[in-house]
């Protein structure tokens, strides 16, 4: 089977983010350590124009920290799942990344105008361009196999 090199480009893609989801999840839970916790508020207070409120309304209560670190840990499963499915090249994987990625779209272009930035705008347009690729190969896929493929 010859590998699709966007498909596969997709896939790594998926997985980079899983990591760093993974990364960010791990490092909200440190925040449950009042040493770390402490660090993090001395840190946040040298520099004031990271926030826009005080320090301590950051880091909410120790309940949120786990939802917010479980947040995290759940989209880099979903992340995984799509990204070696991809790489797998499963047409599961490619409708689960159509749906997943068309469900964020309304979220992301709510962020664009909340707060316009060029970062923001260039994940709106390549999520947009992950979805019709992979809409175009599910659309190549059935029309070869109803047989409408021109020989």
């Amino acid at each position: 089977m010859k590998r699709d090199r966007v498909l596969a480009a997709i896939a790594l893609f998926r997985l980079t983010k899983a990591t760093f989801l993974i990364l960010a999840g791990v490092g909200v839970l440190q925040l449950l350590r009042p040493d770390v916790a402490a660090h993090v508020r001395d840190w946040l207070r040298s520099y004031p124009l990271l926030l826009k409120y005080h320090p301590d309304r950051a880091f909410g209560s120790p309940h949120r920290i786990e939802l917010v670190a479980a947040a995290a840990f759940a989209y880099a499963a979903l992340f995984i799942t799509e990204g070696i499915g991809l790489w797998l090249q499963k047409p599961w994987a490619e409708w689960l990344t159509i749906v997943a990625t068309t469900s964020f779209i309304p979220f992301e272009v709510w962020e664009i105008v909340k707060r316009l930035t060029i970062l923001r705008v260039a994940l709106v347009i390549a999520n947009l361009a992950i979805v019709i690729y992979l809409i175009a190969i599910r659309w190549s896929a059935r029309e070869h196999r109803l047989g409408r493929v021109a020989s």
